[in-house]
């Protein structure tokens, strides 16, 4: 048996990693756009169905073997965790704009001094995350006003979580670079062998070892260890400029400059997002933890529904950047509008499908009448607005691929924010109907997928102009 589990990790994993250098990225300036931009976001969108699938076994397993106040409590403390990583992963962006330029331009000091800094820059940056993490995790719960059942078990979850925030934070780094490269099919293979290592510790430490919620946040973190290694073995072991070395890791200030400025403001807004979703969930912890149960199975719902989205829109940004880079603005207009057409049809077909089985969704996690209840009208409430949320979400990502950042940043902001944030006041102190908070995420998308196409043409054509 452990040769079979051998020979599969040399197949999927080591066959790779050692393809020659020449392989590891993927010219996209040049060549039949859709089939470039389909094969990118393929293993992007099966790798974030796998990790979907561990955070999805993680709310699965908790909410089936230690009840409803449990799963309130991981659900309570989605948005805290997203606001973090969402900050990081903004400034990644950046980072993975410049590089692919880079790459684009055939600019070899550029693409090693781009990679280096960003390696090193994201470790001091992820131990600063995580003393912050834990520091604010009990504040913010008491802030979005926890109910008292859950607070222990959601503080408990989010230490344990922010304790292993360097391994995340340093696999999506490394799997920023490679797919800034073009190569999204590693960090695929390296998130399978992370999901299946998180499913069986869940199982472990929840079913046998009997150690509750606990348990699963220490599944969560021991796989993000596991996964750092196979993808810093293949960035330090490849021939090319991209290879990382420990005698060049330095932090270039001309080149960490262009990632804050590329990336700073996208993630300032996803902490700022994060925290207006955080006082969504204070809206939606005033009906019960029947409620935040409900609202924690959308979530999950939620993250499934957005796994095309940001594939496409990942794929979108390296193909804009690479082409930005070697000054060729037609590609980029034809494959954003080709991107588009494809997002279309693949949301407009899930959304169809949700909203049909909402109630058939939320019942995989729990049983409980009422919570299912509102998990179904929270999913139905959102499906039919998806198509603009995609929208948003490809035009926002090929605006960063141009190296826009402070516009795009503003729209979101001025609607998953402001917007959001005054609607569910008005809303609620107008009627404290549930309806109203239901429709806080879908109304703003409105908002921002209309002004977000009108800027991403102004902008191109100015740089067309250039």
């Amino acid at each position: 048996m452990l040769s079979h589990f051998r020979n599969l990790f040399y197949v999927f994993l080591l066959r790779d990693m050692t393809k020659s250098p020449e392989r590891l990225g993927t010219d996209m300036t040049q060549g039949s756009i859709l089939p470039q931009i389909v094969r990118f976001a393929l293993p992007l969108l099966t790798g974030n169905i796998f990790q979907q699938l561990y955070n999805t076994m993680d709310c699965l397993i908790v909410g089936r073997f230690l009840g409803r106040d449990a799963l309130a409590a991981v659900g309570s403390t989605g948005q805290l965790v997203f606001g973090v990583i969402g900050f990081f992963n903004g400034l990644a962006t950046g980072a993975q704009v410049i590089i692919s330029q880079s790459f684009g331009a055939k600019d070899r000091a550029a693409l090693k001094a781009a990679v280096h800094t960003s390696v090193l820059a994201s470790l001091f940056i992820s131990v600063f995350l995580s003393f912050f993490g834990i520091f604010i995790s009990n504040f913010m719960l008491r802030l979005i006003r926890v109910p008292a059942a859950v607070f222990e078990l959601a503080s408990s979850y989010l230490r344990i979580f922010f304790s292993g925030m360097v391994f995340l934070i340093l696999y999506d780094i490394g799997s920023g670079i490679l797919r800034a490269l073009g190569d999204s099919k590693r960090p695929l293979y390296f998130l399978i062998f992370s999901s299946v290592i998180n499913i069986v510790l869940d199982l472990v430490f929840v079913l046998v070892l009997k150690m509750g919620i606990r348990g699963a946040a220490f599944a969560t973190v021991i796989s993000e260890m596991l996964s750092v290694v196979p993808v810093f073995w293949v960035l330090c072991t490849v021939d090319g400029d991209y290879k990382i070395r420990l005698r060049d890791l330095r932090v270039s200030s001309p080149i960490f400059a262009k990632i804050l400025k590329i990336g700073l403001p996208g993630a300032v807004s996803s902490a700022l997002i994060a925290l207006s979703n955080t006082f969504m969930q204070k809206y939606v912890n005033v009906f019960g933890e029947a409620c935040i149960a409900g609202f924690a199975v959308f979530s999950r719902f939620d993250n499934f529904i957005i796994m095309p989205m940001v594939s496409i829109s990942f794929a979108i940004t390296t193909f804009v950047s690479q082409n930005f880079g070697a000054n060729e603005f037609a590609r980029i207009r034809k494959g954003v509008k080709l991107s588009f057409v494809l997002n279309l049809c693949l949301i407009g077909a899930i959304s169809f499908l949700a909203f049909l089985f909402a109630r058939c969704f939320t019942m995989l996690f729990i049983s409980d009448a009422e919570s299912v209840r509102y998990g179904s009208l929270f999913i139905r409430f959102a499906t039919p607005f998806y198509v603009l949320c995609a929208t948003t979400m490809l035009y926002c990502q090929a605006l960063h691929g141009l190296g826009e950042s402070l516009a795009p940043t503003a729209i979101i902001l001025g609607g998953f924010v402001v917007l959001r944030q005054t609607y569910l006041f008005m809303s609620t102190h107008l009627s404290g109907r549930f309806a109203f908070v239901a429709l806080a995420y879908p109304i703003v998308w409105v908002f921002t997928a209309l002004v977000m196409v009108l800027y991403y043409r102004r902008a191109l054509e100015r740089y067309t102009r250039r």
